[in-house]
Formats: structure tokens, sequence, C-alpha cells
């Protein structure tokens, strides 16, 4: 795909040339022969009309398909001389490859080892990259895409495709010889996720374009059953806590009470915290008492919110009252993850905001029309709108996912029951911003469970305490991210407050097709690709403009 694009665009830079190919592949373009089923206006947000139309006229004068069939024989039938088959037991074949080693391997490499002792041969990547290593510095893209292909060249000589285990051993074994070099790592330099996670991906998508005309290459794996309205699973992300989900958090669990108190004594403490709601209200959370006494129990807190089966937010909010205000939130986020959660998201806004909007600014035509119209609508209020929240509907743009799966839009006028009655409030987090416009709200609202729970107070208007608040409400409350918004929740959590767990808080199976609308399987990472992506290119960008 690369050659074709590079033989009709010649001009086009290796950085621009990546990017088209991989926005090709997103939309599910796998060989060139996919180019049919493509059409201008699905390509027009990645290269200028003229360039659409020269890709889609050259294509549609060649037979591609009569040149890829004569491929695929001549490939078939090299294949039959130059490799060694050998009969293999239904055991043997599932757990690896059916083929042995060509002939001029003496001794076959097992496959459950060879990764352990496999040698990058650096002798023939590029000076360039060489030079990298020797500094400690991140390669140029195009010297390390070079050393990937170089990588996976020698990899097939031991085994022609390797699994993704196999492509994260010798991921790993690299990063481990060059963490400041091929490291997945956030602009500040922490780790992110695994840290191995992008450079494994590229191994094993090479290789996946290596074999994929190759059909004697292939592992065998078990047919999937096709998702029907009979068997598919509801694809509402689950809203209520879950025993197993402690992702990122450093005290999911207190295994002691504090010291000197006892059940019991926990117990009183829990009645006058809401004896004393009960008598004040919110203004009740300013009370020195009411501080210690939610800080002397929040083993009691996490105790109620983690049994199993879990409780409902209305529950938790009639015996912990407190905690569903941003005061005592933002607290036990902070004893939960060890994170200051206001003032991390108030830092990260105010520092990466504006860059992450001039980031996309400055690339205009690079971005899909979706992300140039959120930009050109932050433009027209540019002196009212807060840059943090004008960064996160670019972000939200940018990742395809609709506003109201994170915010929906309410009269200043209305209250919680109007909220309540006239929104269609889901069972997962939702911040209602009170205003004529998403982007220049005057008041919000944070809704759990199609209830609202938590109203702003004349001192925390601003956008980023309600960022905390709903960022928070998932870590507090335990509940996973909501598919259709778990990219850009995941960019908040990786980029803007920095927690990298190694896993995904997103583990539902199935969602809704943004093309068809039907329900289909969906593909889990532990680390999201475009956020990744996206965190190395914005790095690159903002250490030379800044």
């Amino acid at each position: 795909m690369e050659d074709f694009i590079r033989g009709i665009l010649a001009h086009l830079d290796s950085k621009t040339l990546e990017t088209i190919v991989e926005d090709l592949s997103s939309m599910g373009v796998r060989e060139i022969d996919d180019l049919m089923y493509i059409k201008e206006e699905d390509i027009r947000h990645l290269m200028s009309i003229v360039d659409c139309r020269k890709i889609l006229q050259k294509f549609s004068n060649r037979d591609i398909r009569g040149q890829q069939n004569n491929l695929l024989r001549e490939s078939a039938a090299s294949d039959m001389i130059t490799l060694n088959l050998t009969p293999v037991s239904s055991l043997e074949a599932s757990s690896s490859t059916l083929f042995t080693l060509p002939p001029q391997h003496s001794t076959p490499v097992q496959h459950s080892t060879w990764p352990s002792t496999f040698q990058v041969p650096w002798d023939k990547t590029r000076s360039s990259l060489r030079t990298c290593l020797e500094l400690k510095k991140r390669p140029d893209e195009t010297d390390r895409r070079h050393m990937v292909r170089v990588t996976v060249d020698a990899m097939r000589e031991i085994c022609l495709n390797p699994t993704l285990n196999q492509c994260a051993s010798v991921a790993m074994s690299i990063i481990a010889q060059y963490p400041d070099c091929f490291e997945d790592r956030t602009d500040e330099g922490d780790r992110m996720g695994s840290g191995h996670f992008t450079l494994c991906s590229q191994f094993k998508t090479r290789l996946d374009n290596l074999n994929r005309n190759n059909t004697l290459a292939r592992l065998r794996k078990p047919k999937r059953t096709a998702v029907t309205e009979e068997n598919s699973l509801p694809v509402q992300s689950r809203a209520k806590c879950a025993k197993t989900d402690s992702y990122g958090c450093i005290n999911w669990q207190p295994s002691e009470l504090p010291e000197g108190e006892t059940r019991h004594s926990l117990s009183e403490k829990k009645e006058e915290l809401k004896r004393t709601f009960n008598q004040e209200g919110q203004k009740g959370a300013d009370k020195a008492r009411v501080n210690d006494l939610m800080m002397i129990t929040y083993e009691a807190q996490r105790r109620a919110i983690n049994i199993s089966p879990a409780p409902s937010i209305d529950q938790l909010k009639t015996d912990w009252p407190f905690l569903f205000t941003k005061r005592f939130l933002v607290q036990h986020f902070c004893s939960l993850t060890g994170i200051d959660l206001d003032s991390r998201l108030r830092e990260s806004i105010s520092g990466k905001g504006r860059r992450v909007l001039h980031f996309f600014r400055s690339q205009l035509m690079r971005w899909r029309k979706e992300v140039r119209t959120v930009l050109a609508d932050t433009e027209r209020v540019a002196e009212d709108v807060d840059p943090g929240l004008a960064a996160i509907l670019v972000m939200m743009a940018f990742f395809k996912e609709k506003e109201d799966s994170l915010f929906l839009l309410a009269d200043v006028t209305t209250t919680q029951a109007d909220a309540e009655t006239q929104l269609s409030l889901p069972s997962t987090p939702r911040i209602i911003l009170l205003g004529e416009s998403v982007l220049v709200p005057k008041k919000w609202m944070l809704a759990l469970e199609g209830k609202v729970v938590m109203e702003s107070s004349d001192h925390q208007l601003d956008f980023t305490s309600a960022l905390a608040v709903l960022f928070g409400s998932f870590y507090v409350f335990n509940i996973e991210y909501q598919e259709e918004a778990a990219s850009t929740l995941e960019f908040i959590q990786r980029f803007l407050v920095r927690i990298n767990p190694e896993n995904s808080k997103c583990t539902s199976q199935f969602q809704v097709s943004r093309k068809s609308g039907k329900v289909v399987r969906r593909k889990t990472m532990a680390l999201n690709p475009h956020i990744a992506s996206f965190i190395r290119d914005f790095a690159e960008y903002d250490w030379q403009n800044y």
C-alpha cells in the first residue's frame, strides 16, 4: 500500500504517507484491492482533492486484482519449492505454525524458546539509528520503521509467523536494552502501560502484512460465531462497582482498620456524618470535624463500595452523602490513587490545553471534518471558552466519539428534577453542562445511574471542577469506562492525570459499529494505539515548537 501510494504521490513525505496508510487501515483497507470500496469523501481529510482523485483514478485504471492473483500463484509456487513441509498432528498444528525451518537450518529452533535468545541485527539498521542508541535519544520515525522491518525479517528466518506473545518478548528485550529510545512514554517521560505495546504492535502488523497473501503461513484459529441479535450481549457498560476493579489504584481496599478504631466506632462515625448532612446539607462539608471523619472512615467507605453484589449509587448516597460533594470525592480519589486530582488536572490543563489546540490548528488540513468544525467553533468564542474544555472536545472529535457520550447540554435554569425528567440520563457518568452552548457553560451537574448526584457550588463553576468529579467518579465508584467514550477517558487518564497501568479500564466485548449501527465484537487492547500515536506525535511537535 505504501509503495502504491508513493508511486502516485511522490511528493508526500514519509510521515504524511504513514498517516494516510494508518487511516486507510483503520477504515478496513488491508490490501490495494480494497480501494475499490473507498470513495473520495472517505479520504478527503487525508490529502488534497487532486491527490484523492489521482489515487482513485489510478486504481480504477489498473487491473490490480489480476496482478495480485498472479503474485499469489507465484508466491505459492515459490513457497512449495523453498519450504520443507512436514506432516504434523492436529495438536501440534494448534500450537505452532505448519512449517519446519528451511533446509539450510541444521537445528530447528523451538518456538517456545527462540525469543529469549533472539538477537536484533543492529548492524543492518541505519547508522543514524545506531547513533541515537549510543546517545540514548529517540530515533526518527523512518529509522524506527526501518528497524522494525529489519527485525521482522530476522524473526521470520527463525519462525515464519511469530505469535503476538513472541513479538512481545522480542519487544520487551529491545526496550530493556534501550528504554530511552523505544519505550512508550508520555511527554513528561512517564512509562505508558507496559512500555512495549507500540513496538510489539508494529512487529505484529508488519508480520501480518508480509503473511497476508501467504495462506500457508497463517496460524489456524477457531472460527468466531457471528454476532447476532440472539447471541449478542448488551453494549451498555457496567455502571456499578466490581470487586476486581483496582485499576491503577494503590489503596483500593485497606487491609487494616485505622489505629484505635473498631467496626462499631466506624459505624458510629458514619451515622454522625449522616446526621450532620441531614442538618446542614452540603455546607457541612466545610466543617473540620466532617473532614476528619471522612478521612478516618475511608476504610469503611471502600468496604461499602467494594462489596458484592455492588451497591446502587442511591444506596451509597444515602449511607455516605458527603462522598457526593466535590471536596470529598476528590479527597477519596487521592486516598485511592495517591494523586491530588484537582491539582493534577489544573496543572495539566494550564500547561497542555492551549498547546493541544495549537497542535491541531497548526496542521488544520491534516484532520477530518469533525475536528476542523470543533476548532472553528472554539475560535469563534475564543475569549470565553475554557481551554481545557476546548481541548477535550477536540480530542473527542479526533477519536470519533460524540460529545453526548460525556457531556449533555441543558438550559441554565434546569433543576435537578428537570434534568432527571426531561433528559435521557444514561447509567454511566455524564456531566450536564448548563448554558446556551457546550463551549460556554454557566453551571454543571454530575449524573450517575440516571440521576443527578452532584451540582456545582458557587465557587466550583469552572470546567476543571466538573472534569475532576466526572473522571474521579469512575475510580471512586469502580465504574468501567463506557465504550462510546473510552478513548477520550483513557486520554484524560494517561495524558492529563498521568495514571498509566498496563491494562484498559474498558473491557466491553461488544460495541455498536459507527458505520453500520449494528452490534459488533470489540477488539480490546491493553493500550489504545490512537492515544499512544497522538502522545508520540504531540511530544515530538511540542519539543520542536516550545
